[in-house]
C-alpha cells in the first residue's frame, strides 16, 4: 500500500515538473511563427555566450533574449535548462516583440528607451488570475499602481490602499491588454528616481512599441509566467551590424 501511494507521487511530481516543457512545446508548435526573421551569425553567437555562462549556474534555469532589430520591433527568445547531467537549453519559443518608442539605449523616466544589459526579474503581476508560477504574483485591482514619482515608492507597484499613499504612476488596472500578464524586471534594481521606472515584460497593446517595456503576445507572456522562477534573467542586446 505504501509502496502504491509513493508510485503515484512520483508521478504527479514528474507531471508537475513536466508542465512547463509541455506546454511551452505546444505553444511553441501551435504557433509556428511563419516567416520570422532570421537573426545574424554574430547575435547568435552573442546568444550562446550568455546561455553558457548561467549553464552551470543553479539559481538560473531560464533566459529570455531580446535582440533589438530596427525601430521599436525585437526579436525574443526563451530558454528553459534541461534538468540534465549537462544542462543543456531548451528554446521554449521564438517570436516577435515590441521594445521602447526610441528603441533600447540608456533608461530614464520618459526616455521610451528600453535598456541594455543583462538583468534579473521581480515578481509577476496581471489583470487576469494567476495563471501558475512560481514568482509572488500581485493581482493588479483598481488601486494597484506602478509609481514614477520620485518617492520612497519609485519604482515599485503599490497597492495605494494599503500603503496610503496616492502615488502618481500608471493606474495599472486601466492597462489591458498591456497588463493582463506581466513581469517586473530589477533594471533598477536601487529604486533610484530617475533612472527608470516600471520595466516589465508584458503582453503587447494596440500599438507597436512601448514606453520602455518588452511587449509579448499574451501566449507567450503567459508560458515565461508559468516557467519563471526567481532566478531567470532577461538579457537585452542590439542586433549585432
Amino acid at each position: 500500500m505504501f509502496r502504491g501511494k509513493v508510485i503515484i507521487i512520483a508521478v504527479l511530481c514528474s507531471i508537475l515538473l513536466s508542465g512547463c516543457n509541455a506546454f511551452s512545446q505546444k505553444n511553441t508548435d501551435d504557433s509556428a511563427k511563419e516567416a520570422q526573421p532570421e537573426i545574424d551569425k554574430d547575435s547568435a553567437q552573442a546568444r550562446r555566450e550568455e546561455l553558457w555562462k548561467y549553464r552551470y549556474d543553479d539559481n538560473v534555469n531560464q533566459i529570455l533574449l531580446v535582440t533589438h532589430t530596427t525601430g521599436s520591433d525585437a526579436k525574443v527568445e526563451f530558454y528553459q535548462k534541461n534538468r540534465d547531467e549537462n544542462n543543456t537549453w531548451s528554446l521554449m519559443f521564438r517570436s516577435d516583440a515590441y521594445v521602447g518608442v526610441n528603441g533600447m539605449g540608456d533608461t530614464q523616466e520618459g526616455s521610451g528607451k528600453s535598456p541594455l544589459g543583462d538583468f534579473g526579474i521581480r515578481e509577476a503581476f496581471g489583470i487576469r488570475d494567476n495563471p501558475g508560477t512560481a514568482l509572488k504574483y500581485i493581482q493588479v485591482k483598481p488601486t494597484t499602481y506602478a509609481c514614477d514619482e520620485d518617492s520612497e515608492y519609485y519604482n515599485t507597484i503599490i497597492d495605494i490602499e494599503e500603503t496610503g499613499h496616492k502615488c502618481n504612476g500608471e493606474k495599472m488596472y486601466l492597462y489591458t491588454p498591456e497588463y493582463n500578464y506581466g513581469i517586473a524586471t530589477d533594471t533598477n534594481p536601487e529604486n533610484v528616481y530617475p533612472n527608470g521606472s516600471a520595466l516589465f515584460l508584458h503582453c503587447k497593446g494596440t500599438k507597436p512599441y512601448t514606453l520602455g517595456c518588452v511587449g509579448l503576445d499574451e501566449e507567450d507572456m503567459v508560458t515565461v509566467i508559468r516557467c519563471a522562477e526567481p532566478g531567470m534573467r532577461v538579457f537585452y542586446s542590439e542586433m549585432y551590424k
